[in-house]
């Protein structure tokens, strides 16, 4: 692999210490248990922190704003889904996950960038990351009945390191020269 691509999967590693610092700012800000409108914001507030983190990680390929936006939408939508249909125990992790992952990947998949992968690709990563994110989360005690619209620190870690494996493929699978 070359420096290049294991500086970016660095990069993009690292947005894993965004996600606590996205789940206590949006808590902060409005409890998702007084309704789904506390819901959508609590959730917008984490997504617009984890898009910021992300787009810095990409390097800017794409717009903040429209990454940001997207990513903060994406997030409180799919997580008012989550509240709205009653998925807010910890048995419940891997529907979480999965709705919240889906509805961001669906979201970042709107815009059109060169370091993400298609709609066909990031979506169903994004769902499957984050499901298993949620599933560590909840597994070493932390209760998702308390409303947080993102995982913790240890399934943020898993969360980053499978869509970093997909990114770094895919983009490394782009760059490389096409032989006749």
């Amino acid at each position: 692999m070359s420096q290049v691509l294991v500086r970016d999967y660095g990069k993009w590693l690292a947005v894993f210490l965004a996600y606590p610092v996205a789940g206590a700012l949006g808590r902060l800000i409005a409890d998702p248990a007084r309704g789904l409108a506390f819901a959508f914001i609590t959730a917008a507030v984490a997504g617009a922190i984890l898009g910021l983190a992300q787009w810095l990680a990409l390097g800017r390929h794409v717009s903040a704003l429209r990454w940001v936006g997207a990513t903060a939408i994406g997030l409180g939508v799919s997580f008012v889904v989550v509240q709205a249909v009653g998925a807010t125990s910890s048995a419940a992790a891997p529907v979480i996950g999965a709705v919240t992952g889906l509805g961001v990947g669906i979201a970042q998949s709107s815009l059109r960038s060169d370091r993400i992968p298609s709609a066909l690709v990031w979506i169903p990563t994004m769902g499957v990351a984050w499901a298993i994110a949620w599933v560590v989360t909840t597994s070493i005690g932390v209760q998702a009945e308390a409303g947080w619209p993102v995982v913790g620190v240890s399934g943020a870690l898993v969360a980053q390191l499978l869509t970093g494996v997909v990114l770094m493929t895919m983009t490394r699978r782009r760059t490389q020269p096409a032989f006749a």
